[in-house]
């Protein structure tokens, strides 16, 4: 399988994108160099890169059978060292297990599979770690060797994938809605109901609607740990890749439509359904729409995930490398809870005791 490997330009070590700097930078001599220098010396070599067509018959294949290909294993030879190392078919860069070089495996975020944009990582792994371990430090009786070294070194950036769609479109929209008055006259009240039906047309445009382009039991996650920035997006670019791992979609565009249609014409409908004031009760009639115009935007976004293994369960945990935004739930060590409630319980007791002998 062919790879694409950044080198820097003054001392040949390996080159990875700097989140802190918005920069590539070398670990060995310490260079730092813009995106665009970069993507200028290395744009004939990632034109080059062409998705195997073997295996896009393959995954069609696979696609027409209703099966998925994320658990499938492929092998590619690293650059670096000449290691053969073994990933997902769905991984799209890594780093190598042995000399851990980034590597980014280019012919699969090529030709059809070329995502349109990326954002960058803005969140450092040093920044993600701080950020973890501050919610942590706002929670008690977590496991012993929850927030160790150890475990949040395993802290990995991914870039996954995710389908974006904007859609130009008129509504029209009816709906019922009531008005009620009230008075009193002598010793009775009165109250008056009048029922309307009403009409709210127009034209919008809904943009960046989006969901996930990769199968996967995460699907909760992926979607929590937005919002992001769209305007912080750049071309897409395979370079922006290196030092981080990235995933290539599975999930193809004629599966995510229905899913983002159905999103959108709600969004339309409730967009509508906002005009109307000054009505109690407002239930709609019904709804009629008509696309006039859609866009697509294959994106890859940047997601900093660690996982912990808690009874037998792998617990996932997500922080947004953009905004800092964290996903899931922290587990609690029943044996460290029980243990200070029985202390609590202890002290209760001894000032009891101790009160009552003041008192006897």
């Amino acid at each position: 399988m062919a790879t694409m490997e950044y080198k820097c330009p003054n001392c040949g070590g390996p080159l990875s994108f700097n989140p802190d700097k918005q920069m590539f930078s070398c670990q060995y001599c310490l260079s730092d160099f813009q995106p665009q220098q970069i993507q200028a010396m290395y744009a004939q070599n990632e034109q080059s890169e062409t998705y195997d067509e073997k295996e896009i018959k393959a995954q069609e294949r696979r696609a027409a059978r209703g099966e998925g290909d994320g658990d499938d294993l492929v092998g590619y030879t690293c650059p670096s060292c000449g290691a053969e190392v073994v990933t997902t078919a769905t991984t799209a860069a890594t780093n190598c297990f042995y000399c851990q070089s980034p590597v980014v495996l280019g012919s699969r975020l090529s030709d059809a599979f070329k995502p349109d944009r990326v954002v960058p990582f803005a969140l450092s792994k040093d920044k993600a770690v701080e950020t973890f371990l501050k919610l942590c430090g706002k929670k008690k009786f977590l496991p012993a060797g929850f927030t160790s070294k150890k475990q949040v070194e395993k802290m990995q950036g991914v870039y996954f994938p995710y389908w974006y769609l904007d859609e130009q479109l008129s509504g029209a929209l009816t709906a019922r809605g009531k008005k009620e008055r009230s008075w009193t006259q002598g010793n009775r009240r009165y109250t008056e109901t009048t029922i309307f039906r009403l009409f709210r047309a127009g034209d919008m445009q809904i943009m960046n609607v989006f969901e996930r382009a990769l199968k996967s039991n995460s699907r909760e996650m992926l979607q929590s740990v937005h919002p992001f920035d769209l305007s912080k997006a750049q071309p897409f670019a395979m370079s922006y890749l290196s030092g981080f791992s990235a995933e290539k979609r599975d999930i193809e565009q004629a599966e995510a439509a229905p899913i983002l249609d159905e999103r959108i014409k709600g969004y339309a409908e409730q967009l509508l359904k906002d005009t109307i004031n000054g009505y109690q009760g407002v239930t709609t009639e019904s709804f009629n729409h008509k696309v006039f115009n859609k866009r697509w935007n294959y994106t890859l976004l940047p997601v900093w995930i660690v996982t912990y293994k808690f009874n037998g369960e792998i617990l996932p945990y997500a922080i947004n490398g953009q905004t800092g935004k964290i996903y899931g739930s922290l587990p609690v060590a029943m044996g460290k809870l029980v243990l200070w409630a029985a202390i609590i319980a202890i002290l209760v007791f001894i000032v009891c005791l101790l009160g009552g002998m003041l008192f006897a």
